[in-house]
C-alpha cells in the first residue's frame, strides 16, 4: 500500500511539473499564459476575466418589428445583428454597433440599454457617383448605408460612419431613435495624388481639431487625411516597407539592371493599416493585419505622422512570439484592432487567435487573454474590434454577434497599480505592491523586474541580483553586481589598508630576515618565500580593487 500511495505522489508530481513547463500548443487554451525573459510561454494568473456577453435579446432588439415602439423600423426588420464589424464606446460609455449585414447602427446605454437604432439617413445634398470593384459607375444610396464597417463618435456625439460600399464618410447627428441626420459626406479625393479609383473605405477616426482619418485597404501611402470642411488634406503616417529577403535583392539589383529589367521587378511596397485608435492626448495609435509582421506592426504617431511608441523591451514584435498549434491548427499572429485606455495601455486582438495582448504605454507585455473556441465562454469565432471603458475591455463578434465584456481581476489591478508606478520611476514606491503580484505568480517578468530595480534603489544589491537572476534580466544584473563589488570595496576600506600595509610588512621583514641570513635557505624552499611572494601579489591585488572600486557607484 506504501508502495502505491508514494507512486501516486510522484505521478502526480510529474504531471504538475509538466503543466508548469507546458509550450502554448500543451496548454488549453482558455488557460492564460505570458512570456518569460526567453520568450517562452508559462502559465499566468489571469488580468481579466468574463463577466458579461451580450447579444440583440439581452438588449431587446426585437423592438423594431414592434410599432408600438419608438425603435420600430418595420415588420419585417432582422431582430438579430448581422455580421457585425465594428463599434465605438464613448467617454460616457455609449456604444456604438456598425451592424454590417443589417446597414444600421445600434446604439446603447454603458448598461446595454437600447438607445437608437439608425436605419435612415436623411439629409444628403447631391446624388453621387462613384466606381465600383468592377470599374462600373453606380449612383450612392444617399438616405442608406451599404455595408458600414468603421465608426467613430466625438464628444459632440456626432458620428462619423466609414460607409464602405456607398464610398463615402457620412458625419450625422440623431434626430430621432430610428433616424440620423447627415450633415456632411467625405468621398474619393478628387486629386492626382489618390491613384486608386474606388473608395472603400473601411475604418474612420476623427482629432480634436476635427481632421478625419479614414482608412481604404487599396491605400498604402497611410491614412487618408481631410480637413473639418471636408477639403484632402493629404496622407498620414504610412508604414515603412517590411524588409525581406526579396526587398534587399531587389534594392542591390537595381543598381546595375538595366530599365527593362527594374521595370520587370516587383515593387517593394508598405502595408496598409488595418485599424487605429487616438488617445486622449491626440497621438494615433495604428496596427497592421499581417501575419508575423514586425515592421510598424504597432506604432504611435504625433501631429506630423512620425512614430514616437516608446519601447523599453528587446523584442520588436507584437502578439504571440510564435506559431501556437492547437487541435492540430496552428495559428499566426494577425492583428486587426487596437485600444487605448485612458491610463494609456495598449490592448491589441489577434484575429488568428482571438486574444487580446495588452502592454503597457512603453511596450512591456502585461497580460494574454481570450483565445477562439466560440464553444466556451470567453472565446470568439470571428474577433472583429476591441474597446475600451473604465477597468473595461469589449470585444465584439461578427459571427456569434454579440459583445463580450471583460473585468480586471484582483491580480490586475495589482499590476495595473504598480506598472503605473514603475513606469513613472517611483521602483520603492512600487515595491510592495509587486511582491503582492509575486505571491500571486512568481514568475511573473514584469513583477521580478520591478522588485529588481525596487530592490536596486533601496542599495539592496544582493537581493537585486537574485531577482535579476529569477528574471534574467541581464542588464539589472551587472548594474547590481558592479554596484555590490564597489560597495563592499567601500565598507571594508580600512580593513583593506591594513591587510595591504600587513601583508607589505610580511613582505618587508622575510626579505630583510632572508638577506641577513637568519632564516635558513631551506626553511625558504619549503614555504616561506613563496609565502613572501603570494603577499606581495596580493597586495598589489588589493591595491587595484581599491582604486578601481573607491571612485562611487
Amino acid at each position: 500500500m506504501k508502495l502505491k500511495n508514494l507512486t501516486a505522489v510522484l505521478i502526480a508530481a510529474a504531471l504538475s511539473l509538466s503543466l508548469m513547463c507546458a509550450t502554448v500548443s500543451a496548454v488549453d487554451p482558455y488557460t492564460t499564459y505570458n512570456y518569460d525573459a526567453w520568450y517562452n510561454a508559462l502559465p499566468s494568473q489571469a488580468g481579466y476575466e468574463v463577466v458579461q456577453t451580450v447579444n440583440y435579446r439581452d438588449i431587446g432588439l426585437e423592438r423594431v418589428q414592434d410599432p408600438t415602439s419608438e425603435f420600430y423600423i418595420s415588420d419585417d426588420e432582422n431582430v438579430n445583428f448581422s455580421d457585425m464589424k465594428d463599434f465605438f464606446v464613448s467617454k460616457k460609455g455609449e456604444i456604438y454597433i456598425v451592424d454590417t449585414g443589417n446597414n444600421r447602427i445600434v446604439k446603447l446605454s454603458s448598461d446595454f440599454e437600447l438607445l437608437a437604432v439608425f436605419k435612415t439617413f436623411p439629409g444628403s445634398t447631391s446624388k453621387h457617383i462613384v466606381t465600383d470593384e468592377e470599374g462600373n459607375e453606380i449612383e450612392v444610396d444617399a438616405d442608406n448605408l451599404k455595408a458600414p464597417y468603421g465608426i467613430f463618435v466625438d464628444e459632440d456625439d456626432v458620428m462619423y460612419i466609414a460607409d464602405r460600399d456607398n464610398q463615402r464618410i457620412v458625419k450625422c447627428v440623431a434626430e430621432t431613435p430610428t433616424t440620423a441626420r447627415i450633415l456632411q459626406e467625405y468621398y474619393k479625393p478628387e486629386t492626382a495624388l489618390y491613384e486608386s479609383q474606388s473608395f472603400y473605405c473601411t475604418k474612420v477616426l476623427v482629432d480634436a481639431a476635427k481632421n478625419v482619418y479614414v482608412i481604404c485597404p487599396a491605400v498604402n501611402k497611410g491614412a487618408i487625411m481631410f480637413s473639418d470642411s471636408g477639403s484632402f488634406v493629404g496622407y498620414y503616417g504610412a508604414n515603412r516597407v517590411e524588409v525581406t529577403a526579396d526587398v534587399i535583392r531587389n534594392k542591390l539589383w537595381r543598381k546595375i539592371a538595366s530599365e527593362e529589367q527594374i521595370a520587370s521587378l516587383t515593387k517593394s511596397t508598405p502595408v496598409e493599416y488595418a485599424n487605429f485608435d487616438i488617445d486622449d492626448e491626440g497621438f494615433i495609435y495604428t496596427v497592421t493585419e499581417v501575419a508575423n509582421a514586425t515592421t510598424d506592426a504597432v506604432k504611435k504617431m504625433n501631429p506630423a505622422g512620425y512614430n514616437i511608441l516608446e519601447r523599453t523591451a528587446d523584442n520588436n514584435s507584437f502578439g504571440d512570439q510564435i506559431s501556437v498549434t492547437y487541435n492540430g491548427t496552428t495559428y499566426a499572429t494577425r492583428l486587426t484592432d487596437i485600444a487605448v485606455s485612458d491610463d494609456k495601455f495598449i490592448n491589441i486582438l489577434d484575429y488568428t487567435s482571438g486574444r487580446v495582448f495588452q502592454y503597457d504605454e512603453r511596450c512591456n507585455l502585461l497580460f494574454i487573454f481570450g483565445f477562439d473556441q466560440e464553444e466556451q465562454r470567453g472565446g470568439f469565432s470571428n474577433p472583429n474590434a476591441i474597446e475600451t471603458w473604465e477597468d473595461k475591455i469589449y470585444i465584439l463578434d461578427g459571427r456569434n454577434n454579440d459583445i463580450t465584456v471583460f473585468g480586471m481581476t484582483e491580480f490586475g489591478s495589482y499590476v495595473h497599480e504598480a506598472i503605473a508606478l514603475h513606469n513613472q520611476g517611483l521602483y520603492e514606491e512600487a515595491y510592495d505592491i509587486w511582491k503582492e503580484v509575486l505571491k500571486r505568480d512568481g514568475a511573473y517578468y514584469m513583477g521580478l523586474v520591478g522588485v529588481t530595480k525596487a530592490l536596486y534603489n533601496q542599495d539592496d544589491y544582493e537581493g537585486a541580483m537574485k531577482y535579476s537572476k529569477l528574471s534574467y534580466y541581464s542588464k539589472e544584473y551587472d548594474k547590481a553586481f558592479e554596484a555590490n563589488r564597489q560597495e563592499g570595496l567601500r565598507k571594508n576600506f580600512t580593513l583593506y589598508v591594513f591587510i595591504i600595509l600587513a601583508l607589505v610588512i610580511l613582505y618587508i621583514v622575510v626579505k630583510v630576515l632572508q638577506r641577513k641570513g637568519k632564516i635558513p635557505q631551506k626553511l625558504i624552499a619549503t614555504g616561506i618565500g613563496k609565502l613572501a611572494d603570494g603577499c606581495k601579489n596580493i597586495a598589489v591585488s588589493v591595491v587595484d580593487k581599491v582604486k578601481k572600486g573607491g571612485r562611487g557607484k
